[in-house]
Protein backbone atom coordinates (compact mmCIF):
# COMPACT_ATOMS: atom_id res chain seq x y z
CA UNK A 1 0.00 0.00 0.00
CA UNK A 2 1.07 3.54 -0.83
CA UNK A 3 1.67 6.15 1.79
CA UNK A 4 0.22 8.98 -0.41
CA UNK A 5 -3.68 8.25 0.32
CA UNK A 6 -2.26 7.87 3.96
CA UNK A 7 -1.06 10.99 3.92
CA UNK A 8 -3.95 12.44 2.04
CA UNK A 9 -6.41 11.15 4.82
CA UNK A 10 -4.23 12.64 7.53
CA UNK A 11 -4.20 16.09 5.77
CA UNK A 12 -7.52 15.71 5.23
CA UNK A 13 -8.96 14.97 9.03
CA UNK A 14 -5.90 17.26 10.43
CA UNK A 15 -7.94 20.26 8.42
CA UNK A 16 -10.94 19.16 9.51
CA UNK A 17 -9.82 19.25 13.08
CA UNK A 18 -8.12 22.78 12.10
CA UNK A 19 -11.38 24.00 10.68
CA UNK A 20 -14.03 22.90 13.31
CA UNK A 21 -11.54 24.83 16.13
CA UNK A 22 -11.74 27.89 14.04
CA UNK A 23 -15.94 27.71 13.55
CA UNK A 24 -16.07 26.97 17.54
CA UNK A 25 -14.01 29.24 18.59
CA UNK A 26 -15.01 31.84 16.60
CA UNK A 27 -18.77 31.35 18.10
CA UNK A 28 -17.94 31.32 21.54
CA UNK A 29 -15.66 34.46 21.47
CA UNK A 30 -18.37 35.87 19.32
CA UNK A 31 -21.37 34.66 22.08
CA UNK A 32 -18.81 36.49 24.61
CA UNK A 33 -18.67 39.66 22.59
CA UNK A 34 -23.08 39.58 22.54
CA UNK A 35 -23.66 38.72 26.12
CA UNK A 36 -20.81 41.51 27.57
CA UNK A 37 -22.25 43.79 25.36
CA UNK A 38 -26.09 43.16 26.41
CA UNK A 39 -24.93 42.78 29.93
CA UNK A 40 -23.50 46.93 29.94
CA UNK A 41 -26.79 47.65 28.10
CA UNK A 42 -28.64 46.94 31.08
CA UNK A 43 -26.13 48.61 33.40
CA UNK A 44 -26.65 51.69 31.36
CA UNK A 45 -30.29 51.13 31.27
CA UNK A 46 -30.63 50.63 35.59
CA UNK A 47 -28.25 53.60 36.00
CA UNK A 48 -30.82 55.61 33.67
CA UNK A 49 -33.63 54.57 35.51
CA UNK A 50 -32.18 55.98 38.55
CA UNK A 51 -31.01 59.52 36.88
CA UNK A 52 -33.61 62.29 37.17
CA UNK A 53 -33.38 66.06 37.25
CA UNK A 54 -35.33 68.98 38.32
CA UNK A 55 -34.57 72.79 37.32
CA UNK A 56 -35.40 74.34 40.44
CA UNK A 57 -34.84 77.88 39.75
CA UNK A 58 -33.70 80.07 36.73
CA UNK A 59 -32.68 83.97 37.17
CA UNK A 60 -31.18 86.45 34.58
CA UNK A 61 -28.75 88.77 35.95
CA UNK A 62 -27.54 90.77 33.35
CA UNK A 63 -26.06 88.90 30.27
CA UNK A 64 -25.91 86.00 32.38
CA UNK A 65 -28.35 82.96 32.66
CA UNK A 66 -28.41 80.88 36.26
CA UNK A 67 -29.97 77.65 36.35
CA UNK A 68 -29.94 75.27 39.39
CA UNK A 69 -30.43 71.93 38.88
CA UNK A 70 -31.40 69.83 41.47
CA UNK A 71 -30.29 65.92 41.33
CA UNK A 72 -33.49 64.54 42.21
CA UNK A 73 -32.89 60.29 41.67
CA UNK A 74 -30.34 58.15 43.48
CA UNK A 75 -27.74 58.01 40.77
CA UNK A 76 -24.81 60.43 40.91
CA UNK A 77 -23.85 62.74 38.00
CA UNK A 78 -20.16 63.31 37.78
CA UNK A 79 -19.27 63.96 33.71
CA UNK A 80 -20.11 67.76 33.69
CA UNK A 81 -18.27 67.91 30.28
CA UNK A 82 -20.75 65.81 28.97
CA UNK A 83 -24.19 67.18 30.01
CA UNK A 84 -25.66 69.43 27.77
CA UNK A 85 -27.57 72.99 27.71
CA UNK A 86 -29.98 74.13 25.34
CA UNK A 87 -31.90 77.43 24.83
CA UNK A 88 -34.50 78.72 23.12
CA UNK A 89 -33.69 82.48 21.78
CA UNK A 90 -36.31 84.17 20.04
CA UNK A 91 -38.53 80.66 19.62
CA UNK A 92 -34.98 79.15 18.25
CA UNK A 93 -33.34 76.17 19.79
CA UNK A 94 -29.50 76.56 20.40
CA UNK A 95 -26.52 74.46 21.88
CA UNK A 96 -24.89 75.78 24.61
CA UNK A 97 -21.77 73.75 25.13
CA UNK A 98 -19.47 73.44 28.16
CA UNK A 99 -16.70 75.92 28.71
CA UNK A 100 -15.87 79.36 30.25
CA UNK A 101 -16.25 81.53 26.67
CA UNK A 102 -19.42 83.18 25.81
CA UNK A 103 -22.15 81.31 24.92
CA UNK A 104 -21.09 78.45 27.26
CA UNK A 105 -22.03 77.08 30.76
CA UNK A 106 -20.11 76.53 33.33
CA UNK A 107 -20.37 75.52 36.76
CA UNK A 108 -20.80 78.04 40.07
CA UNK A 109 -21.33 75.93 42.60
CA UNK A 110 -22.82 71.97 44.15
CA UNK A 111 -24.65 72.77 47.31
CA UNK A 112 -24.68 71.36 49.42
CA UNK A 113 -21.25 69.35 48.52
CA UNK A 114 -20.17 66.72 51.32
CA UNK A 115 -20.88 63.50 50.13
CA UNK A 116 -18.70 63.33 46.65
CA UNK A 117 -17.77 66.79 46.31
CA UNK A 118 -17.56 67.72 42.50
CA UNK A 119 -20.62 65.47 41.56
CA UNK A 120 -24.28 66.00 41.78
CA UNK A 121 -25.31 63.44 44.74
CA UNK A 122 -29.28 62.52 44.96
CA UNK A 123 -30.50 65.84 46.72
CA UNK A 124 -28.14 68.20 45.85
CA UNK A 125 -28.26 70.96 43.58
CA UNK A 126 -26.07 72.29 40.87
CA UNK A 127 -26.13 75.89 39.98
CA UNK A 128 -24.86 76.54 36.29
CA UNK A 129 -23.87 80.02 34.69
CA UNK A 130 -24.58 80.78 31.14
CA UNK A 131 -23.30 84.48 29.61
CA UNK A 132 -24.23 85.76 26.34
CA UNK A 133 -23.66 88.29 24.45
CA UNK A 134 -24.69 92.02 24.98
CA UNK A 135 -27.66 93.01 22.92
CA UNK A 136 -29.10 89.17 22.25
CA UNK A 137 -32.54 88.94 23.26
CA UNK A 138 -32.96 86.88 26.48
CA UNK A 139 -33.60 83.28 26.34
CA UNK A 140 -37.18 81.77 27.21
CA UNK A 141 -36.78 78.20 28.14
CA UNK A 142 -33.48 76.35 28.81
CA UNK A 143 -33.17 72.39 28.88
CA UNK A 144 -30.16 70.07 30.63
CA UNK A 145 -29.66 67.07 29.47
CA UNK A 146 -27.64 64.34 31.66
CA UNK A 147 -24.52 62.40 29.80
CA UNK A 148 -27.01 59.42 30.34
CA UNK A 149 -29.95 61.16 28.48
CA UNK A 150 -32.03 62.16 31.07
CA UNK A 151 -33.37 65.44 30.40
CA UNK A 152 -35.00 68.66 32.73
CA UNK A 153 -36.63 71.57 31.20
CA UNK A 154 -38.25 74.90 32.41
CA UNK A 155 -39.57 78.49 31.26
CA UNK A 156 -36.60 81.20 31.90
CA UNK A 157 -37.92 84.08 34.81
CA UNK A 158 -36.63 87.12 33.08
CA UNK A 159 -36.93 89.22 36.11
CA UNK A 160 -39.19 92.02 34.85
Amino acid sequence: MSAGPLVASATGIALLIVTAYVLIGGTLSTTEVMAEAQSNLVAYQEARMRTAIEIQETVIDNQTLYVKVKNTGSESIVDFPSIDVYLQVEGEPVYVPYGTDLNHWSKVSIEPDGVHPGQIDPGETLTISITYAVGVTPPTWVQVVTPNGVTGSAYINSGE
